[in-house]
């Protein structure tokens, strides 16, 4: 009940992670978005936070498709369970089981550094939506990462979505230089996306200048 993407940057200050997620459920950030400077993963469906826990905790010694895949082997339930991300070796990976509610499915994009997933979806269309809109905003680089996750769900829920409808988004990203925009949560609204939008920008306004490197704020 889900749609999400997963995105690797690089740019002249190191490596960035980041994803945004959707769903007509409340929370979603709280279940589904697990990222750390090895990678980045998101785990849907009839969700299993192990997957996600434990995926990213393993990126330092595994590549994420033998991390998500080996996980995946112990789980009794993978047949009902969505789950995709990159790591930093440049590896990606994406499983839908087929006891997930349609439409359902993934993409892989290796060319584009992301991956996408859904399920209870309207259609395919909110997967291309995302991959195009985040890749469009990628080769522009008008605006920040977060700002482009967020266009990308926007472009999801435009396309379709969640056929249901929407309660709950969130957006995380780990970059070289963290700060307090980069872990933002919606956890329930009528229009939780456009709410997202929202609190990124007034919260990218009130910590202008604080960041890891300015010593005015810690960040883990």
């Amino acid at each position: 009940m889900t749609f999400s993407i997963c995105v690797r940057e690089e740019t002249d200050e190191g490596t960035s992670f980041g994803v945004a997620v959707a769903t007509d459920a409340p929370a979603v950030g709280a279940l589904a978005p697990y990222v750390t400077h090895d990678g980045v993963i998101s785990t849907q469906s009839f969700v299993n936070v192990r997957l996600g826990r434990r995926g990213v905790a393993l990126l330092p010694d595994l590549g994420v498709d033998d991390a998500l895949a080996g996980l995946l082997e112990q789980d009794d339930h993978s047949h009902l369970r969505q789950v995709h991300g990159l790591d930093a070796r440049g590896n990606a990976f994406a499983h839908s089981g087929d006891g997930c509610d349609g439409w359902f499915g993934h993409r892989v994009h290796d060319e584009r550094d992301l991956t996408v997933a859904g399920n209870m979806l309207v259609g395919e269309e909110t997967l291309d939506a995302l991959a195009e809109t985040f890749a469009a905003g990628d080769e522009e680089k008008e605006e920040d990462l977060v700002s482009r996750l967020i266009d990308a769900l926007a472009a999801g829920k435009e396309a379709g979505g969640d056929k249901r409808g929407h309660t709950s988004a969130a957006v995380m990203v780990k970059a070289p230089r963290t700060t307090a925009y980069h872990d933002l949560r919606v956890d329930a609204h009528e229009e939780p996306i456009a709410e997202l939008r929202r609190v990124y920008e007034t919260t990218k306004e009130a910590s202008d200048g604080f960041s890891e490197s300015s010593k005015e704020r810690i960040f883990d």
